[in-house]
């Protein structure tokens, strides 16, 4: 009897503690007006970003530049240098163009969705154990009726981005190491 209420204790304080445990979140999810502080704007045309990386080179970065921009029914990356001419071929090209770049040191290495499926294709050249920032993007937020789907992307983790965050927001509870899908 004894040794049957020991374990009952056992079993009892174990399932309270595995389950009082808090589940770190899957991502960081960010309202329209908390994503421009890092870049990224929502409008009723799309998602957009646009950024100039000053450590380029110490980052092994072929360009200085990414930008980014999600419409109705497409995403679309682009990495250019400071003398590229980009020209626009549509009025989403147009809103991007007329964009100002940040200047930020955090930057996407990873843009894909909650499944695991990767649209900036950079996980082959990734170390495998990189942990990164995952922000969700409610894609409802732009008010394009066909588009309620959730972007995910992965940030560089550094000092510049921890600041850039909202202050009750510790971003080394949302380091995690991509999973991807294939």
């Amino acid at each position: 009897m004894k040794k049957r209420t020991l374990l009952l204790i056992i079993a009892t304080a174990t399932l309270m503690i595995c389950c009082t445990r808090a589940k770190a979140p899957d991502y960081l999810i960010l309202n329209g007006q908390q994503l421009k502080s890092l870049g990224i704007t929502l409008t009723d045309q799309g998602l957009f970003y646009k950024n100039y990386n000053p450590n380029w080179q110490a980052d092994n970065e072929n360009y200085p530049y990414l930008g980014f921009l999600s419409n109705e029914t497409y995403l679309t990356t682009r990495h250019y240098g400071e003398t590229d001419t980009l020209t626009s071929e549509n009025k989403y090209d147009s809103a991007f163009l007329k964009m100002d770049a940040t200047k930020n040191d955090f930057y996407p290495l990873l843009i894909g969705n909650t499944k695991g499926q990767m649209s900036l294709d950079k996980y082959t050249a990734l170390n495998k154990e990189i942990k990164l920032v995952p922000v969700a993007i409610c894609m409802a937020e732009t008010k394009i009726a066909n588009r309620q789907d959730t972007m995910v992307v992965w940030f560089k983790p550094t000092e510049s981005l921890k600041n850039a965050l909202p202050g009750d927001i510790n971003m080394d509870d949302f380091l995690r190491v991509p999973v991807i899908s294939k």
